[in-house]
This record gives C-alpha cells, sequence and structure tokens, in this order.
C-alpha cells in the first residue's frame, strides 16, 4: 500500500497545487491572444478588487501558458513543470512534479486525471499499464475523496485565481515597477490574511475539514494575525509573470517542526501559445478501482 499512500498524497498536492494558482473562467467572453505589439505599461492598482477584475480579463483572453513551480517546506523540495489551457469545463494540463526525487507525470484531460506509473509503481500495484485514471465522477474511493475537490481545482484553473484570493483575503502593502527578465512590470506586494484564506478554500472546495482538524487549526492561529506575504509580477497586458508565496510563519504557526522557511515561486511564459493535450491510448490505462484492491491485497 505504500506506493498507493504516496499516488494519493501526490494526486492532493497537485490538486491543492492547482487550486492555489486557479481561477473561474467568464462566461461567453472572447477568446482572442494577447495583442503582439505591447502596450505602455500602466500604473499600478492600489485596489486589489480592481486588480483582480484586470487580471481576470487578461488571462481570459490569452487563456493558455507554460508554468513552473519551486517550492521548499521543511527540508523537503518539490519542482513542477508544465503547460495549461484555462478554459472552465474545456481546461486541460500536463505537468511534470519531482517531490524530492519522487517523479510523476500527469496529464489533466476530458474531466480526468491521468497519471503515468514507473516501474515501483507497476510492481506494488500489481499491473502493467503505464497510466492510472482518476476522474471526477468515479466510484472508487479516491475518486470520490478527490472528485470535487479536483473539478473545482481545474474549473478554476486560470491563475487570476491567485489574484480573486488576494481580493477577498488580502490587502496590497506596496506596488511599484521594476525590471523582470529584462521587462518593465508592475510588481505588487501583498498579506493574505491566512484564516480568510482557508476559509475560501475549504468553502469553495466543497469539502470541509473535519471538525476537530477546524478546532485545532483555529486553536493555533487565534490570536496570532498570521499573513502569508505574497509578492506578484504583471506585464504591460497584465498577465502574471511570476508569483511567489511565503508561508514559513503559517507554518511555525501550526507547529511545523524545523527552523527552516516554506516558500514557492510560480513563473508563467508563453501567454497564448496553442495548448496540446491528449489522453494516454485506453488500453495504456488502468482502472483505479481495481488496481487499488489488488494493491490492498498485499
Amino acid at each position: 500500500m505504500k506506493r498507493v499512500t504516496t499516488l494519493a498524497a501526490i494526486t492532493t498536492a497537485a490538486v491543492l497545487a492547482l487550486s492555489a494558482c486557479g481561477g473561474e473562467k467568464q462566461p461567453g467572453a472572447a477568446a482572442p491572444a494577447p495583442s503582439e505589439t505591447k502596450s505602455m505599461l500602466s500604473s499600478p492598482l492600489g485596489d486589489a478588487v480592481q486588480l483582480a477584475a484586470l487580471t481576470r480579463e487578461s488571462t481570459t483572453k490569452a487563456k493558455s501558458s507554460k508554468v513552473s513551480m519551486e517550492a521548499a517546506s521543511g527540508g523537503q523540495t518539490m519542482t513542477v513543470t508544465g503547460q495549461g489551457l484555462y478554459d472552465g469545463d474545456n481546461s486541460k494540463f500536463s505537468m511534470s512534479m519531482d517531490s524530492d526525487g519522487k517523479k510523476m507525470d500527469i496529464l489533466f484531460v476530458d474531466k480526468a486525471l491521468y497519471f503515468k506509473l514507473d516501474a515501483a509503481d507497476k510492481a506494488e500495484m500489481k499491473t502493467d499499464k503505464e497510466y492510472v485514471k482518476i476522474s471526477a465522477d468515479g466510484q472508487d474511493p479516491m475518486s470520490q475523496l478527490l472528485g470535487k475537490m479536483m473539478s473545482k481545482a481545474v474549473k478554476d484553473s486560470d491563475p487570476s485565481r491567485t489574484l480573486e484570493q488576494v481580493a477577498k483575503a488580502g490587502k496590497i502593502k506596496n506596488a511599484d515597477q521594476v525590471q523582470l527578465n529584462g521587462e518593465l512590470t508592475n510588481h505588487y506586494v501583498i498579506d493574505i490574511e491566512v484564516e480568510k484564506a482557508i476559509a475560501l478554500v475549504v468553502g469553495e472546495a466543497g469539502v470541509p475539514l473535519p471538525p476537530e482538524a477546524q478546532k485545532q487549526i483555529d486553536a493555533k492561529l487565534k490570536g496570532k494575525n498570521v499573513t502569508i506575504p505574497t509578492e506578484l509580477w504583471l506585464n504591460a497586458d497584465n498577465l502574471p509573470l511570476q508569483v511567489t508565496m511565503d508561508q514559513t510563519a503559517f507554518m511555525k504557526a501550526l507547529g511545523a517542526p524545523g527552523e527552516g522557511s516554506s516558500k514557492a515561486t510560480i513563473k508563467y511564459t508563453d501567454w497564448g501559445t496553442p495548448i496540446t493535450v491528449t489522453a494516454p491510448p485506453a488500453d495504456q490505462v488502468g482502472d483505479l478501482a481495481e488496481i487499488m484492491k489488488k494493491a490492498g491485497g498485499r
């Protein structure tokens, strides 16, 4: 069951990572690619609600990008590279994850997640299939556990989701114009209130925390006014180029061991480029419920 447990943990991490960067498609919005000729960089905004609306409009038009993420917490690291199409129910993405040497390739297409299995996975799960599938409407325990969370995360996969959370749970502390990789950008320094952010994520995912877990979190955060310092860089088309989040204070407030930091950096490139993600051949995909039954017998 070790590999099944690992698969479940990485599935959850992938879904939460996607959810943290996501947003919802505007119904009926047009979707032209960004203009090749960049407009003059406008002055940065001071209002988080206006900033969220502006970024939502821009990402809705661009629809797609390449993305990379580097995260480190408690001595553990995770890197992600991939590409995504942010188009509501038609969203799709592919990503390669490396979590302290455990590598996994993930596809999301046609409302289902596909995980590529390595040799150790196949041996532990007693399968010769190259992929395992998790469907949002699947009847097996793992699909039922993650289905709502996955559906919400993918529906909200537009990176402007970060700005929506800022508008509801954060405040802009400072805004200026700086160079990022040779490009002039609007740079925002933001504080996100942890308790409000947790309530938003849990409420919108439709998967409430167990009462005892929620009680423990509330007790540890009470009266501490913990925030997640966040920085955002937008280009002249109001598209995000980079987002950084420092969750060190949050993790320490929860009692996480160690003295290290907990930080993540997400980078977006190639906005508006075509994205091709296709499902694996059916004969290479294993049924998750059957695989888990076999693995559970060990």
